[in-house]
């Protein structure tokens, strides 16, 4: 296998099986000899994080931090876990005025309160147990930097009413002391939370949130991306083979319909994770849907995929009321996608992502827009 080989079969051999390897084989051959589409724009440094996509919500996102870089007021980042705040964050860090001086991240979810207080300000020697000697905190550190509150959300009241202080002033106490220390820092949070329900159920400062929420980028998640799908899987494609030295130079296109499908709980995280275990899977160049995670051929279930009853009449009523509160124009087709999207998924987890074998029970698919008798038909009306 090291040497290339694409596969081996162990004696005594299985027809079925040494004809369905065969088969691929020949698929494998032929996608190797059709030409790659490059996306086209700048080559990116594979040694660096970067964000990936055009759609119309990300274009937003890129315009926000456009406007917000250069100014110097705290920014509040809203989005899903595994959205990509943090990139987000030093993005911002990294066209402003105060991209020379420390930027600095700290996941507030995941310290401890106890620890969490030391960690942002210090704290003095003998301050506590355990404290045998002077601890510089983050705000002393990131001084005239960026300092990135990640998970702001999860933080305690306590902990809460003391970034408002530094906010507000400037100045902050390390634990166990006296000394009023300064510190001139840039502020950016992000939370996956809604801040503005925590305030109104009273777990959440108020006066806080008005502090953070000077400049609002809400960050959308990957299953409201679909056209930037392809382009973030060809990127840790490339990225994943050169890491795991494979070579790997795509995917196919019907494991790409298989991602298509997906919903992404965990959003570009997820993705990036998913990739890497296909690419650790593949045996030939090209990813086929047979490398991919069972979750999403059917044959799993993630931990944050939805039950089936989850899917029921009730949810689609909700969505069609948002719709129109909303004052959309394009309901018939929003409506149509989306249980559209379901079908598919339905039908390739029966047949284990065959997309020639899902055909059959699917039936010929309308490529285009219904007219309106179609439309009228499949209301349940008559045209007048």
């Amino acid at each position: 296998m090291k040497l290339g080989a694409y596969e081996y079969l162990l004696k005594p051999l299985e027809l079925d099986q040494l004809s369905d390897l065969v088969e691929r084989a020949f698929e494998i051959s032929r996608l190797m000899r059709v030409p790659a589409v490059i996306p086209e724009g700048e080559e990116v440094k594979e040694d660096a994080d970067t964000m990936i996509g055009r759609c119309p919500a990300m274009q937003e996102v890129y315009k926000a931090i456009g406007r917000v870089a250069s100014q110097d007021v705290t920014v509040l980042i809203l989005g899903e876990s595994g959205t990509g705040k943090e990139l987000v964050a030093r993005a911002i860090y990294y066209y402003s005025r105060r991209d020379k001086r420390p930027f600095l991240a700290i996941n507030c979810a995941a310290i401890p309160e106890t620890l969490l207080e030391s960690e942002l300000f210090g704290h003095e020697k003998g301050a506590f147990t355990g404290a045998e000697r002077k601890r510089i905190g983050k705000f002393e550190q990131c001084n005239g930097g960026t300092l990135f509150l990640d998970e702001i959300g999860d933080m305690t009241p306590l902990t809460q009413t003391k970034i408002l202080r530094v906010l507000q002033g400037q100045e902050f106490e390390r634990v166990g002391g006296n000394e009023r220390i300064r510190a001139d820092v840039r502020v950016i949070a992000a939370t996956n939370r809604d801040l503005e329900k925590m305030v109104g159920e009273g777990t959440f400062r108020r006066d806080l949130y008005y502090r953070l929420n000077v400049y609002t980028i809400n960050l959308p998640a990957l299953r409201e991306r679909d056209d930037d799908l392809p382009l973030l899987a060809a990127h840790f494609v490339k990225r994943f083979s050169q890491e795991l030295n494979k070579d790997v130079r795509g995917i196919a296109a019907e494991a790409m319909e298989l991602l298509r499908a997906y919903a992404w709980p965990g959003n570009v995280r997820e993705l990036q994770s998913v990739i890497k275990q296909a690419l650790l899977q593949t045996t030939g160049p090209i990813v086929l849907p047979e490398f991919l995670p069972a979750v999403l051929r059917g044959q799993g279930k993630g931990m944050d995929a939805p039950d089936q009853q989850d899917f029921d009449y009730g949810g689609l009523t909700g969505f069609v009321q948002d719709k129109l509160r909303a004052g959309s124009t394009t309901l018939y087709l929003d409506y149509q996608a989306l249980t559209d999207k379901h079908l598919l998924g339905e039908v390739l987890r029966h047949t284990g992502g065959n997309l020639s074998q899902a055909a059959r029970p699917a039936g010929n698919y309308p490529s285009h827009a219904p007219d309106e008798a179609e439309r009228t038909r499949h209301l349940g009306r008559t045209p007048a």
